[in-house]
């Protein structure tokens, strides 16, 4: 249960009564209403996808009259709504209210409150008659075909009957449960009872078009074979490649079909894909070469004959697109920004086009492209309100001819009805193993299963078959607690997946369904999207690409407009008519990230650029008038992360077992004590080097704040591995962010280290950007050559998310030795597949591809953000007990160090204890409330033995001055700024005493200040970042608008002379997020958010917070009281 009272929520309807204004009023009650539901479902199992269906689940749960639950559900709509309340609208919508706030707690509506209300709802008019053509609604009961739900829109009660008798439908009732959320599309409404075409099932669980397609196979489809298609290793075969090449080879030729040159296609697309090509076994060049040719001189064909009836210069190359109505979103390959013509490529064979044989259909495509395409059709007519005669969608086989490979594509219902069924049966399954767990469905994952068509051909046992087995088989030979793990996993992934699609509170988790059950003014009021932007300029960062640099202006903002995005977020941009409100459901998108972020532009670099400098359409140009169309931008959702983790799974299971045992703890970590150091490094450093390198498996090195892991550990590691120049050393260097590699990058140009660095130009800092790939083949563009310094390079440095997308890297190179930094940030999923990467040598035998590993962190500073609840991470299982894994939602390096201790071995862990960060009267606290066992000591460096802070104070000093100069812990008070109209994310008060306190720290550095190393503002929330920014503005100092003010989360790894800390919070229930990484050890409570917060300062440590609400936390009110004894409480 959340820390939120009913008392404060019925505090907040009474401010709403006497003194909201009716601008605000809707917005509080609204927010008011979602702390009420957050807590009301906080202790359930059960993932929400927006506010409808918790309001209706609550209101069943507490037995909220269907009258009261009428009005609630009429509130909650009100409130969504930017149109001010009538006095008696507002009256009626806090009774209600009021009602459901009692029903949720069972207290009595205080009597403070009650004479402001009505005693009775209002009685309800005439129903309004629904739109036939979409309704939404939410599951209540059924008997039958037949369906009792209660709707989204304004009806009777609420109350409808879903008439799913027809053979479409009749599935329906056998996958939704009572409160399952239905799109009801092209119905047919007689009274209350409706009789739709088209049910979608869990819509805001969006479903990937291709993913869909991909079920479909000659064999039959299954839902399950969404299942085993995500555990496939990603493939990288002559076919891909070839795939790769024509879809640039389309792009390039449609852009400019009259200088179209092959040669500059290869090139780039070499550039672009080198590891590929280099890790291709099948590759041959002279063939694929010759392959290119045919399908280029085949796409020209095409282009021409396409550019008799469209104009090709107006394309849109991979636009996005997703569909709330159908649950499902997609990439198309091509696409008229007219929407007059739909272009999807395959490069493949065709068996129906090679043999002039129809498929069941009566088309030549194959069965999965037409379900593809038959989607695509679905996205336009419910998105765009486009009939199938609108637009021509075509299907491009690009191996053929245009006569032969040019499909025009008709729209098959039953076809459509089937692929939606699929879709319906995969969203089902895929809630049903995050809610009965994994082990629900392992036993029916079989290649039986997925037969549905019971092919008993040739084809299918000599090819289907096998590659079907090779997937489900390790799934049926596994150990008890290889089950019970892999089981437990996969549950605790799919139980992530679920809040990312659905959410667990509305606009807090930002999941897809964010994109529709959040108003634009919400999204704008969270800082979750960017409307009203006009277009600046458009850049290509390659010569031969197209415009993929794309600068905004930031229109002029109210106040209270508190962007909450930062570099480096994924985005999707698009343009919308500005007499509309944007909306993601009804425009073209564009997939990008944040370059870069000022108050009055931003810089996104989207991940296709395009050759239309007109893709965007007639948008305003920033700094003139005209133009029918603005820009805007939200936050992306991707399925990468899920599918990674999924991938790295079955990876492990299929590892040769000496490795899974000794990940299980099943084996014992091996030691060779004859091994010995080349020299000494560091007296502080040379036991733990030589330990990592006598184990012969494992070790792992914990690293506290400041005591130097990857400056002087990492980098004596690397030396001492390479000095042993007699095995042919190869060394994997990883870290869980792009951030942490380029320190590891830093570390290794220091070193004068020779490394390769795996990414893109964006991801990687400027200064290590030659060590890209990229730029390797633009200084030498021969296959052999890359492949051979792939090769022979012993030094390779990425993110583990970019190896886990590119496991065919392991094809080139094996490590003897593979180090992950911020291993305690990887949740265990994400990293288990590459420590078990394994391929097969020639002879058949399996080998791993990293013969031993180190794992550095610090499980004591801030884990993986987990967004599920933690009892739903929590393991119950004693089998899973024994090997350490009590809690999914903890790293694999916890585990490991977990399994070590409780086997009392002390000679596979290092503990760094020599930190040269914080000045000891900073470490002091963290020192013995959070690594009293780790013993921590300065080193000391020149500023940890300072005695005075030496800050000169120019004109008139004062008391705040005086505590500045004098004390390196601090603690100002922050009084009490509450106010309707402003978030609880937000205080405005510790804003102002930020600015000023920065003022005052610039001031006593003079013209030694320096923006990047001397000050940073670390907030526990986004919202307040620009609040702070906004104050630092009015000072007027160009220099402190350069300084860096980020979460907690982003600061981890960095560190400042002085760091500023505002806690923000003024309400009892915020506790919760503030120290909800916090666990207990030897009796101590270790808050990792709190103690990364304090070890990021060197010379001094600055705390702003209310007090009234921080001492109802025990480490707080430890801190608090700490600094009070040190003198080091500000008069306020």
């Amino acid at each position: 249960m959340s820390h939120i009272t009913a008392e404060e929520l019925f505090d907040r309807v009474y401010g709403i009564l006497t003194s909201a204004d009716g601008t605000s009023a809707n917005r509080m009650m609204h927010e008011t209403l979602v702390l009420a539901c957050h807590a009301g479902v906080k202790d359930t199992e059960q993932a929400f996808g927006n506010i409808f269906s918790q309001v209706d689940f609550l209101c069943k749960r507490c037995r909220v009259s269907a009258s009261d639950k009428y009005a609630i559900q009429s509130m909650r709509r009100h409130s969504n709504h930017g149109t001010p309340l009538s006095r008696e609208d507002l009256l009626y919508d806090a009774r209600a209210l009021c009602l459901f706030i009692s029903a949720v707690f069972n207290t009595p509506v205080p009597s403070h409150v009650t004479p402001l209300i009505p005693r009775e709802n209002r009685r309800n008019g005439n129903a309004r008659k629904i739109n036939a053509r979409y309704i939404r609604c939410i599951v209540r009961s059924w008997e039958g075909s037949m369906i009792t739900a209660e709707t989204e829109q304004d009806m009777t009660e609420g109350t409808l009957t879903i008439d799913c008798t027809g053979d479409d439908l009749r599935y329906i009732t056998d996958i939704i449960h009572e409160g399952t959320q239905l799109n009801l599309l092209d119905c047919n409404v007689d009274g209350d009872t409706v009789t739709p075409q088209v049910v979608v099932v869990e819509p805001d669980f969006l479903t990937d078009i291709s993913s869909i397609a991909a079920c479909f196979r000659d064999h039959g489809h299954h839902p399950l074979a969404y299942t085993v298609n995500r555990m496939q290793p990603r493939a990288n075969t002559y076919a891909t490649l070839l795939g790769n090449f024509a879809s640039s080879a389309l792009d390039d030729i449609v852009s400019r079909r009259n200088g179209y040159v092959l040669a500059d296609t290869l090139r780039n697309n070499f550039r672009e894909k080198a590891t590929e090509y280099c890790s291709c076994r099948e590759f041959n060049g002279k063939k694929f070469k010759e392959d290119a040719t045919v399908q280029a001189e085949n796409i020209m064909k095409t282009a021409d004959v396409l550019s008799h009836d469209y104009d090709l210069g107006q394309v849109a190359v991979e636009p996005s697109f997703v569909c709330e109505q159908l649950g499902i979103q997609g990439r198309i390959d091509l696409m008229t920004t007219d929407m007059r013509l739909l272009v999807e490529q395959k490069s493949g064979r065709n068996m129906n086009i090679e043999r002039g044989h129809a498929n069941a259909f009566g088309s030549m495509q194959t069965e999965s492209h037409y379900v593809q395409l038959l989607l695509y059709y679905g996205v336009l007519r419910y998105n765009f309100r486009l009939g199938s005669g609108t637009t021509d969608i075509r299907l491009l086989y690009s191996k053929y001819p245009p006569s032969d490979g040019l499909l025009a594509v008709a729209f098959y219902r039953r076809l459509f009805l089937e692929a939606i069924k699929t879709r319906n049966l995969i969203v089902a399954n895929e809630l049903k193993i995050a809610a009965e767990g994994f082990g629900s469905v392992i036993d029916s994952i079989t290649p039986e299963t997925l037969n549905t068509a019971h092919d008993t051909s040739p084809f299918y046992h000599r090819y289907i078959y096998p590659q079907t087995e090779a997937v489900t088989g390790p799934l049926h030979a596994l150990t008890e607690t290889e089950r019970e793990y892999f089981c437990r996993m996969m549950t605790f992934v799919y139980r992530e997946q679920r809040v990312c699609k659905l959410g667990a509170q509305e606009g807090v988790t930002g999941c897809a369904a964010d994109y529709w059950n959040m108003t634009p003014e919400e999204k704008e009021d969270s800082g979750n999207m960017y409307t009203e932007l006009t277009l600046t300029g458009k850049e290509r960062s390659n010569p031969d690409g197209g415009y993929d640099i794309i600068t905004l202006g930031v229109a002029q903002r109210e106040t209270d407009f508190l962007p909450n995005f930062r570099p480096g977020d994924m985005v999707l941009l698009y343009s919308y008519d500005r007499e509309r409100t944007p909306d993601v459901r009804e425009n073209i998108l564009y997939k990008g990230s944040i370059a870069e972020i000022r108050s009055e532009e931003i810089v996104v670099a989207l991940t296709d650029g395009q050759r239309n400098s007109n893709f965007l359409g007639d948008v305003q140009r920033t700094g003139r008038d005209g133009g029918k169309r603005l820009i805007a931008v939200e936050h992306a959702v991707s399925d990468a992360s899920v599918n990674s983790a999924i991938r790295g799974l079955h990876e492990f299971i299929t590892a040769p077992a000496a490795r899974k045992n000794l990940l299980l703890a099943s084996w014992t970590p091996r030691r060779n004590t004859e091994i010995r150091m080349s020299r000494s490094y560091n007296p502080t450093y040379d036991d733990i080097l030589l330990r990592a390198k006598q184990a012969r498996d494992y070790f792992l090195l914990i690293g506290p704040p400041g005591t130097g892991k990857t400056s002087m550990a990492l980098r004596y590691i690397v030396e001492e591995e390479l000095a042993d120049g007699g095995t042919h050393p190869s060394i994997l260097l990883m870290a869980y962010t792009n951030r942490a590699v380029d320190e590891i990058c830093s570390m290794l140009e220091d070193a004068g280290a020779d490394y390769l660095r795996l990414g893109n130009r964006y991801s990687c800092d400027k200064r290590y950007r030659h060590r890209l790939i990229e730029n390797m083949v633009e200084r030498n563009p021969r296959l052999d050559a890359i492949r051979a310094k792939m090769a022979s390079t012993r030094i390779v440095t990425c993110t583990t998310s970019m190896l886990m997308s590119k496991p065919y890297f392991f094809r080139i190179k094996r490590f003897s030795l593979a180090v992950i930094d911020e291993a305690s940030q990887i949740l265990e999923p994400n990293i288990i597949g590459l420590l078990a990467a394994h391929m097969k040598n020639a002879d058949g035998s399996i080998r791993c591809c990293i013969d031993r590993f180190i794992l550095i962190g610090d499980h004591k500073q801030l884990p993986a953000v987990v967004q599920q609840d933690e009892s739903d991470s929590a393991t119950d299982n004693g089998t899973l007990h024994a090997i350490g894994l009590y809690n999914c939602r903890n790293s694999l390096f916890e585990r490991l160090i977990n399994i070590e201790r409780a086997n009392n071995r002390k000679d596979f862990i290092g503990i760094l204890n020599r930190h040269g960060r914080m000045h000891p009267d900073i470490a002091d606290f963290p020192c013995r409330m959070f690594y009293g066992a780790e013993h921590l000591a300065a080193v000391p460096l020149p500023h940890q033995q300072e005695k005075e802070l030496n800050y000169a104070v120019n004109g008139a000093e004062d008391g705040m001055d005086r505590m500045l100069k004098q004390h390196r812990m601090i603690f100002i008070p922050s009084p009490e700024c509450r106010n309707l109209d402003i978030s609880d994310k937000v205080n405005t008060a510790e804003a102002a005493i930020v600015a000023d306190t920065v003022r005052r720290i610039y001031g006593y550095y003079g013209n030694g200040f320096d923006a990047s190393r001397t000050v940073g503002v670390i907030v526990p929330y986004r919202n307040q970042i620009a609040t702070i920014r906004r104050e630092i503005e009015k000072l007027g100092i160009a220099e402190l608008e350069k300084i860096s003010i980020d979460t907690v989360e982003r600061y981890q790894g960095s560190q400042r002379e002085v760091i500023i800390y505002s806690f923000t919070i003024q309400n009892r229930y915020q506790l919760e997020f503030l120290t909800g990484n916090s666990f207990c050890e030897n009796g101590f409570t270790i808050d990792r958010k709190l103690n990364v917060a304090i070890t990021r300062a060197r010379r001094q440590m600055i705390m702003t917070g209310n007090i009234r609400t921080l001492e109802k936390d025990t480490v707080f009110r430890n801190l608090i009281e700490y600094i009070r004894e040190k003198g080091g409480m500000a008069a306020v």
